[in-house]
Formats: C-alpha cells, sequence, structure tokens
C-alpha cells in the first residue's frame, strides 16, 4: 500500500511541482484547493478536494475524512499562504492578522487534527511546513514585518511538535525557500537575475527526500534553500 500525502495549496506553482514529485515517488497524494476555485489543471493522478482551511472545524473533518479513506496519514504539507510588504512602523493590525491567517492558522488547523491521525499509527509521520528568510534575518524581517512575524509562529509550532514527536509520532520539518522562480515572482521583478532564484522542482526534490527513507533519520530539520538570492 502506497503511503498517503495531504498536499495543501496543491494547485499552485510550488504545490503543483510537489504534488508531481511525490506522486512519482509513489505517494498517493490529497491535494487542497480553495472552494472558489477548481483543481482542473491539476495532475491527473492526483485526488483534489475543495477545503477553506481557515475553518477549523472543515479542515478537522476533512483530514478525519482522509484517514478514514486511506486507512493513514504519512505526509502532511502546508503550502498555503501569503506575503505581503510592511515595515514595522506601517504596519496595523489587521496587516498582521492577514498575515497571521494565511500563513499561520491555515498550517495549524491542519496539523492539529493531522497529529491526532498520526499519534494513533505506528508509523513515524512528516509534517512539512513553509518558513521564510526574512524569519531568520532581523535586517529581512523589519520590512515585511507582519509576513515575517506569521512565519516565525510557524518555526515555533515545528519546534514543539518535534520536542513532542515521540508522543505525537510525528516530526516537523520546516523549509525556508528565498525568492522562488515563478511567473507572478518573475513579472513583480523583471530586472532580476532569475537563475540566482530557488525553482519549485528543486524545493519540491528537498521534500521528497525529508519524506523518504533515506531521510527518515532526519530531525529538528530547517532546510534553507536560498540559491543565490
Amino acid at each position: 500500500m502506497s503511503k498517503v500525502a495531504i498536499i495543501t495549496g496543491s494547485t499552485g506553482n510550488l504545490g503543483k511541482a510537489v504534488t508531481s514529485q511525490m506522486i512519482s515517488a509513489g505517494f498517493t497524494v490529497v491535494g487542497t484547493y480553495e472552494p472558489a476555485l477548481n483543481a482542473d489543471d491539476g495532475h491527473p493522478k492526483a485526488n483534489y478536494k475543495p477545503v477553506d482551511l481557515l475553518d477549523a472545524n472543515a479542515t478537522k473533518k476533512f483530514v478525519l475524512d482522509i484517514a478514514e479513506e486511506y486507512g493513514r496519514i504519512d505526509v502532511v504539507v502546508c503550502l498555503v499562504g501569503g506575503f505581503a510588504m510592511s515595515t514595522l512602523i506601517d504596519s496595523n493590525i489587521s496587516d498582521i492578522n492577514e498575515m497571521i491567517k494565511l500563513n499561520f492558522q491555515t498550517a495549524l488547523n491542519t496539523v492539529q487534527p493531522v497529529l491526532r491521525v498520526m499519534k494513533a499509527q505506528e508509523s513515524l509521520g512528516n509534517i512539512i511546513l513553509i518558513g521564510a528568510k526574512p524569519a531568520f534575518e532581523v535586517n529581512a524581517f523589519k520590512s515585511v514585518f507582519p509576513y515575517a512575524l506569521s512565519k516565525s509562529m510557524v518555526l515555533n509550532m515545528a519546534e514543539v511538535i518535534n520536542a513532542d514527536s515521540q508522543t505525537n509520532n510525528a516530526r516537523a520539518t520546516v523549509i525556508v525557500p528565498s525568492i522562488i522562480d515563478t511567473p507572478p515572482n518573475r513579472e513583480a521583478m523583471p530586472n532580476a537575475n532569475f537563475g540566482d532564484w530557488v525553482t519549485p522542482k528543486s524545493i519540491a526534490e528537498k521534500i521528497e527526500f525529508v519524506c523518504s527513507e533515506a531521510g527518515r533519520d532526519l530531525r529538528q530539520t530547517v532546510l534553507k534553500i536560498y540559491g543565490n538570492s
């Protein structure tokens, strides 16, 4: 029986690459997308579900339904998020709350029921979270304060999961990309050197490695995938 991976935000630029990589590695993939969108351009072998990840009850039901349908959840990759530029002095509480909702709350709502499922399983599960370079560097943090703050909360959640990994039967890995080479980023920064950026495929390969037998001994892992940017 193949291992089961949930990928939130699976129809985005990074989500498509991760979905393809995990399916190529033999995983059964269940992807989420926003109910207002569609999965018409998704991977033909993935199972897509519309889920509002800001709705804790709906997300919990989705996770438990997947666990019941497939009998297990081995991996969850939390890719849903958002970005905004704003300094500490210019930010208001609405800016901060919006970033926390998109980057932390969506991950939290997914992780909580997944931990319950993984706790009941005999095999160790993988929770993959997406961090951000500014959350590690104060000079970058100050120019994107709400965004970096929300991503630091994601990092703290990973640390809590790993501190209790024997009880939860799960380990968390934080993937920290710099600028990802996507069409929206190219459009926003047309004069940049795109070769310095990291590709979605490169990030997807690292995620698949962490979840593979070769990566099974990794613990408390933070992977900084910066390329040359």
